[in-house]
C-alpha cells in the first residue's frame, strides 16, 4: 500500500499488525483484552514490555480513529492529512512490535 501512495491504509494496516500480534501474545498466555490501545494491550502483557515499546505503542495508537474513520478528522479525509512520512513510522513502530512478539510467541532455544 506504501509502493502505491496509499499512506493512511498503510498507517491503518501497520497499527492492525501490531494489534493482532500483541493480542497473540495475550490469547498465548490465556489472557483476553478487548482493546484497540497498543498501551493498554502492552500494560496487561506486564513486565518491562510496556516501558520498552510505549514510544511505538504510542505512535500507532494516534492513527487507530483517523485512518480508519473518514469523518474522524472533521472535514478533512484522510488520504490528505498522512503522508510518506507517516506511513514510513508507522510501518517502523508496527515491524518492532510484531517483530518482538514473534520472539516473545517463539523463544530461541
Amino acid at each position: 500500500m506504501a509502493d502505491a501512495g496509499e499512506w493512511s491504509h498503510s498507517c491503518f494496516q501497520a497499527q492492525q499488525a501490531a494489534e493482532k500480534s500483541l493480542k497473540a501474545l495475550l490469547a498465548d498466555r490465556d489472557q483476553d483484552l478487548r482493546s484497540h490501545s497498543l498501551n493498554a494491550l502492552l500494560r496487561e502483557l506486564g513486565g518491562e514490555a510496556s516501558a520498552q515499546w510505549a514510544a511505538q505503542a504510542r505512535a500507532l495508537d494516534k492513527l487507530y480513529a483517523p485512518t480508519r474513520y473518514p469523518d474522524a478528522l472533521g472535514d478533512a479525509a484522510p488520504m490528505d492529512v498522512f503522508g510518506p512520512e507517516d506511513a514510513e513510522q508507522a510501518m517502523r513502530a508496527a515491524k518492532a512490535l510484531v517483530d518482538w512478539a514473534g520472539t516473545q510467541l517463539n523463544p530461541v532455544a
